[in-house]
Order: structure tokens, then sequence, then C-alpha cells
């Protein structure tokens, strides 16, 4: 089902029933499904061939979204994450009790992003839960770089896969990943833009 675009009705009605799509994000393509399945993240994690005992990171399509993952944030914590999102930073905060464990790997903390781009936060608040994203690639191999590679990657396996459109700000590279839950706050990994606190 992967063969060509889907439209967003389409792929909302697939994320709300369980699927795992491929989808365009403002990094990298990725493999995505509900937050809040089992299921749907189990089936994620072996189609990449992915450990189960790795975290996994949690695209929301709004800040209200994000307060649903995580437990109390404090006002350096809720500073940084207004000054990030909407964009290219995946942040590390503390998880509230009510998630997945699937997604935090029995961790007391959660990697969540809200994207950049409008029409992706718009499709994820459509779903009504958070979704998992995981680049798109099998454990080993360098993530694809867009939608065509990584459906040749997964073809048939996924259940459908949805673009937002061509955009001049597609970062085509791995989101900044920063760890707000140690003091002061550690860049883990750098991004495609610089971090506004480091």
């Amino acid at each position: 089902m992967a063969g060509s675009f889907d439209s967003t009705k389409d792929t909302v009605r697939r994320l709300r029933a369980g699927g795992v799509l491929l989808l365009a994000t403002d990094t990298l393509p990725g493999l995505h499904c509900r937050a809040d399945d089992p299921a749907a993240v189990s089936r994620l994690n072996r189609l990449k061939g992915r450990p189960a005992d790795k975290p996994l990171l949690v695209l929301a399509g709004s800040l209200a979204q994000v307060r649903a993952l995580t437990g109390e944030l404090n006002s350096a914590q809720l500073a940084v994450c207004g000054q990030c999102w909407p964009g290219p930073f995946s942040l590390i905060l503390p998880a509230a009790t009510e998630i997945c464990g699937l997604v935090t790997c029995g961790g007391m903390t959660v990697a969540v992003r809200v994207p950049a781009v409008a029409a992706l936060r718009e499709l994820i608040l459509s779903v009504g839960a958070p979704l998992v994203s995981s680049s798109a690639n099998l454990v080993g191999v360098e993530p694809a770089l867009d939608l065509e590679v990584a459906a040749r990657i997964f073809g048939s396996k996924v259940d459908g896969r949805w673009d937002w459109g061509p955009d001049e700000n597609l970062a085509g590279a791995p989101s900044a990943l920063v760890d707000l839950t140690v003091t002061p706050f550690v860049v883990l990994r750098p991004g495609p833009v610089a971090f506004p606190s480091a």
C-alpha cells in the first residue's frame, strides 16, 4: 500500500486504526504509529528489526498533547519547549506514568518533538493521539533521506505513506536531541538548528 501517496483523510483513518505508515516530517521521513497503541508500536519495532528495549521518539501536534505525555514540567523546561517548538528539537522530558511502556521501555523519561510543518501537526491532532516516530531504515542501515527510498525499503509491509508536499524548510537531517531532565541541560545530538539555550 506504500506505492502511492495517501490522502490526509486516509492517513488519519489508518493511523487511528493502528496502522504503521511512512510519513514525511520536517527532518527525515519515518515510520509512524499511534504512541498509545502497544500492538502498533511492537509492529513498528519488528519492521525495523529494532530492539524493544530502546526508547522511541514521540511526535506531538501541540504543547497540550506534549503535556499528556509528560510529568510536571518546571518553568525552565517549559521555557525551552516554547523556544524550540515547533521545530527540529527532540526534547527529553519526564514521562507521565500513563505512557505506553513500549515507548519509554519502562524508563522515567520520554523524547518528544513538535514538528515545524503545520500540516503534520494538524495530522497528528486529527489522529487524536501523539505518534511514535522512528527513522525509515532497518537497524544497522543508514536512514532513508526521502519517502521514495523509504518506500523501496518497506514496500507493502507498511499501511501507506503520506507527504505534506515540498517545503524549502525541510531539514533532511535528524533533529537535535536535548536532555531537559538534567541541570544544566545537555545537547546529546546536535541538529540542523542550534539549540537556543546552548
